[in-house]
């Protein structure tokens, strides 16, 4: 699937911050091709995203510096979209959660929301390190996460310091301000304590276990295995439209999709793989709204051209 272009002199010139991709990455290098070719795994992990070994592409970091050491061909760009937080929508479709809901509906920021839920501001005080508290704790909560670890992932995450006192109580308020959510657990906790071994997603398939699952697994595998399901449909819908406009599918990470397109053909690729990733989704979380967002770079680093 994946052939992305390594540009080594961004490597010499120190512009890779992480020393350890800046070290391996370029050992992967074709010496023909010049690119980098690693494989993928459909099923490469147990929530049946893709996998990505020889390298493992899908670790790199987000931030710019590493990401612009991959480069388009010459005379292509990269066009790369991912789904907007794609996880909290399908816990909204899949709970019935009213406020979640009408939350997405009215294209509300759901994480400002939570912020101010939870900590009893009204949303136009909400505070850039309120938001940051308020994905970490829409991220852990969906899958159960309990005071403690919310507040070793609120700092080792996003930065913010929680007492554990702290962490109780919005986890309490968390709840109770989504009730669908609370349902939703309960009613996977109630099959976890009746031994249930086996889950489905939206899209039929199934994770079975051997042993007693952990809860946090049961309430994990219909959320990013929908995920990895709708990603995957994506790339399936995709495979014809693309076939005449010269741009080649070169690496998913997860819910994002990178293709590298012919210069000429940069704005229908892009309706195009925004059409199909929307097509895609849709098909499970309607009436939940999807936001796809979408770029254009010589880049992966996304800095649109």
């Amino acid at each position: 699937m994946c052939c992305l272009s390594l540009e080594s002199p961004v490597f010499q010139a120190g512009e890779c911050v992480n020393a350890t991709f800046a070290d391996s990455l370029p050992k992967h290098i074709h010496p023909v091709t010049g690119r980098i070719h690693p494989t993928y795994y459909q099923l490469g992990a147990r929530s049946g995203r893709f996998s990505c070994r020889n390298p493992p592409l899908q670790t790199i970091p987000r931030d710019a510096a590493a990401r612009t050491c991959f480069v388009a061909a010459p005379g292509c760009q990269i066009v790369q979209a991912d789904y907007s937080q794609i996880e909290l929508r399908i816990v909204a479709r899949l709970s019935g959660d009213a406020q979640m809901q009408r939350a997405y509906r009215r294209s509300e920021d759901l994480h400002r929301l939570t912020a101010a839920l939870v900590t009893g501001k009204a949303i136009d005080a909400v505070s850039e390190e309120d938001r940051r508290l308020a994905k970490a704790i829409n991220f852990g909560l969906i899958y159960g996460m309990g005071a403690a670890k919310l507040q070793s992932y609120a700092e080792t995450k996003y930065g913010v310091t929680l007492s554990l006192e702290e962490a109780k109580a919005f986890r309490k308020r968390f709840f109770e301000a989504y009730v669908g959510v609370a349902e939703w657990h309960e009613t996977i906790k109630r099959s976890y304590i009746r031994g249930i071994k086996e889950s489905r997603t939206l899209a039929g398939r199934r994770r079975r276990w051997t042993d007693k699952p952990r809860l946090a697994e049961l309430l994990n595998h219909p959320v990013q295995g929908l995920n990895a399901d709708i990603t995957k449909l994506a790339l399936v819908k995709l495979v014809n439209p693309l076939v005449d406009t010269g741009a080649k599918l070169i690496c998913t990470v997860h819910d994002e999709i990178l293709l590298e397109c012919p210069d000429a053909e940069v704005r229908r690729v892009r309706t195009l793989l925004h059409q199909c990733m929307i097509a895609a989704a849709r098909k499970f979380l309607h009436p939940i709204p999807v936001v796809v967002n979408v770029k254009v770079s010589a880049s992966w680093s996304g800095n649109e051209t």
